[in-house]
């Protein structure tokens, strides 16, 4: 008897958390590209990268290293934004559970990824620091590309709440 009741009171409870598991997303948006995340964009990064990849003098390879650092540090706003912008929009979007949030990140996830792949397969990929730049470069552009997709759902949602 007290089983019977006990199960009565939890079912619906069990019920509400698998539905809720089934809507909850993750809070940081993840991609799966290499090095996601970690870009390192500090001067001694950079300039470690390209004495690794060159054998220039002092002259060209603070030039070298400054150029590698623009374009890391391009990635690591982009990414930033990017994720600023996912959390905004899970915020606005999470609250109508009629959709498929997890399906929609899942899918913005892979375009953003596939983005990369394709412009990846348009490069040759350059050489010395231009490999290091055009990755950075090709992975700043799809995040832009994903940032402003998802800022543009979310204040096209927020104006239909209005």
């Amino acid at each position: 008897m007290l089983l019977k009741a006990t199960l009565a009171v939890l079912a619906p409870l069990l019920v509400i958390g698998v539905a809720h598991a089934e809507t909850a997303v993750p809070d940081r948006l993840t991609i799966g590209y290499d090095q996601e995340g970690k870009v390192d964009a500090s001067l001694q990064a950079c300039v470690a990268t390209v004495k690794e990849i060159t054998e220039w003098d002092k002259a060209q390879t603070e030039k070298g290293a400054k150029d590698v650092c623009a374009a890391r540090k391009r990635h690591v706003e982009a990414y930033a934004a990017l994720q600023s912008n996912y959390k905004a929009f899970v915020k606005v979007f999470s609250v109508d559970r009629r959709l498929n949030l997890p399906g929609a990140v899942s899918s913005f996830s892979a375009l953003v990824k596939a983005c990369m792949e394709h412009k990846s397969g348009l490069t040759t990929g350059g050489h010395n620091i231009m490999i290091d730049i055009i990755e950075n470069d090709i992975a700043t552009q799809c995040l832009v590309l994903g940032a402003n997709l998802l800022k543009d759902e979310t204040a096209k949602y927020n104006a239909l709440l209005k």
